[in-house]
C-alpha cells in the first residue's frame, strides 16, 4: 500500500524561522529551527524549537499512531493514563 504524507514544515513554508537549537531528538545547535510550542515542566514554561528533519519524525509518529487507531490496532507504548 502506497501512503501519501502532506509536507510538513521546512524552511520557506510562511513559519518564521530562526537559527537556534532543535529541542526535539537531534539537539544540534545552530540550525534553523521554528516553535513548535511551549515545553511545560513541573520547574516553567519555555517555548520549544525543532528543525525541519526532527518536526518531519515527530509528525510521522503522530500519524503512524493515529493510523494504529483507526486500524483498531493496540497503541505502539502502553497506555500511561496521561493524557493531555
Amino acid at each position: 500500500m502506497t501512503q501519501s504524507w502532506y509536507p510538513t514544515a521546512q524552511t520557506g513554508d510562511g513559519n518564521e524561522w530562526i537559527t537556534g537549537r532543535c529541542w526535539l531528538y537531534c539537539r544540534r545547535k545552530g540550525i534553523r529551527v521554528t516553535w513548535i510550542g511551549p515545553a511545560c515542566t513541573p520547574n516553567g514554561e519555555r517555548p520549544m524549537y525543532a528543525c525541519a528533519v526532527c518536526i518531519a519524525e515527530l509528525d510521522y509518529m503522530v500519524r503512524d499512531e493515529q493510523r494504529r487507531i483507526d486500524l483498531g490496532e493496540p497503541p505502539a507504548r502502553p497506555d500511561t493514563g496521561h493524557h493531555p
